[in-house]
């Protein structure tokens, strides 16, 4: 069964882009025919499950959130032949399913028609829940709700379909016609579905107000500059984390503020028609309520997310200064010490200066030193009478020689060695190459 085989009107649907959007979104919504459960709750007679795709019901649930809807494409094609269903519940079929976030607003609305005596209205509903896991820090979860309603004005006949009840709807539901003893009415119905995703709104966003107003109340009362050295009272700052928190409220909020005046929007479009005006006008009022303290909450974080930013700006530009100034404070440390290395190096300069004046004057005296020294020890006699003069070495002259060359010897190869690197000497460079092997 494809759309373009329903009696429906082609100039009012586009028959072909609904049966694309049901074929390309089937492996992401609906399970598979051997797996099919729809759910049928009857007052006094208990709760029956069907499993074949040929069977036909109003509550098709999913196991939980963005999940499967516990019925097979061929058990839903089934089901919108029986009742000649309009193809603009497709887009709401298709905005269940398994799905990457839960903000997904592409898919789903509010949809009614009347052709001859058949009117048909289906709409998306979304409320929030607290789900009662442990391992999360936000206790609450959108919810969303599928409403299909026909009316047939010539038989009389009322037919709803819901997709993916949450479990507290089904109980409300049942209760609600257990107190009343009859079956309930369309509007009893929707009234219901309405109602379910109104009330809860104000204790998640309480939740939230919460939440903004700690990290405020933070911004507030936040030092803005460092901490001071003497002082020993822990302070309050505002962290990056802070600001990421606000920014995650809101986004919340400006999820709620769409989803609020979605259900606002269906609570119009009811109005005088499946709904009594005051019921409608009750609904209308609380999210109305609702939508006006997002608008609120929005206002507040976004002042809450500018006073942050601005602390924290103004935190670097105070870390900035205080970088400045001990930049100064170290810039006049090494002038300080730029002066005494100059002086050391003129006072370096001045002993260099006299050293080599002393080297000069050693230079000087040392030749005629020595060759005085040398000639008292001996070894060499000046044959003055002798015509010329003559040198007369004495025979233990090599004695001399030879000592001379061996002291010359070890103080030259003393002095290499003390002039060597310590890293370079042999002994040393034999046990780095042992560690290195090591």
């Amino acid at each position: 069964m494809s759309w373009t085989e329903l009696l429906c009107d082609p100039y009012v649907f586009d028959t072909s882009h609904f049966e694309h959007l049901l074929n390309e979104n089937t492996k992401r919504v609906f399970v598979a025919d051997e797996q099919v459960q729809i759910k049928l709750i009857e007052v006094g007679v208990g709760d029956r499950f069907f499993k074949n795709a040929g069977d036909l019901d109003e509550l098709i649930p999913q196991d939980y959130s963005w999940d499967y809807l516990t019925i097979s494409e061929k058990a839903l094609r089934n089901l919108i032949r029986h009742f000649n269903i309009f193809p603009a519940f497709t887009d709401v079929v298709c905005a269940f399913g398994t799905s990457s976030t839960e903000w997904s607003d592409s898919l789903g609305g509010c949809y009614s028609w009347q052709n001859n005596n058949v009117s048909e209205r289906c709409y998306l509903l979304k409320n929030v829940e607290k789900h009662g896991r442990d391992d999360s820090e936000e206790p609450w979860s959108i919810r969303q709700t599928g409403v299909y309603h026909q009316h047939n004005l010539a038989t009389g006949n009322e037919t709803f379909i819901l997709l993916n009840p949450t479990m507290s709807l089904q109980l409300r539901l049942k209760n609600a016609q257990s107190r009343i003893g009859h079956e309930s009415s369309s509007r009893d119905v929707h009234n219901l579905v309405l109602s379910h995703s109104t009330w809860q709104w104000r204790w998640y966003l309480t939740f939230w107000e919460s939440k903004l107003n700690d990290l405020i109340t933070k911004a507030h009362v936040s030092r803005v500059e460092g901490r001071r050295k003497l002082e020993k009272m822990p302070v309050l700052t505002i962290e990056y984390s802070d600001f990421q928190d606000v920014q995650v409220i809101h986004d919340r909020m400006n999820a709620a503020k769409y989803i609020l005046s979605s259900n606002i929007s269906i609570c119009s479009s009811a109005k005088n028609d499946v709904l009594r005006s005051a019921d409608a006008g009750l609904f209308m009022g609380e999210l109305a309520l609702q939508l006006s303290r997002v608008d609120n909450l929005l206002e507040r974080a976004r002042s809450g997310s500018s006073l942050m930013q601005n602390i924290i700006s103004f935190r670097g530009l105070d870390a900035l200064r205080t970088s400045a100034e001990n930049s100064i404070e170290m810039a006049k440390l090494a002038d300080i010490d730029t002066k005494n290395m100059v002086e050391l190096t003129a006072k370096s300069q001045k002993d260099a200066s006299t050293l080599k004046k002393i080297t000069w004057l050693t230079s000087i005296y040392l030749p005629a030193s020595f060759v005085s020294q040398f000639l008292s020890m001996g070894y060499l006699t000046i044959n003055s009478n002798a015509m010329p003069a003559s040198l007369n070495f004495a025979s233990e002259m090599w004695i001399f020689v030879i000592f001379t060359v061996i002291l010359l010897v070890v103080t030259f190869g003393v002095w290499l060695l003390l002039d060597c690197s310590k890293g370079n000497r042999w002994w040393r460079r034999g046990l780095r190459q042992v560690d290195e092997k090591v």
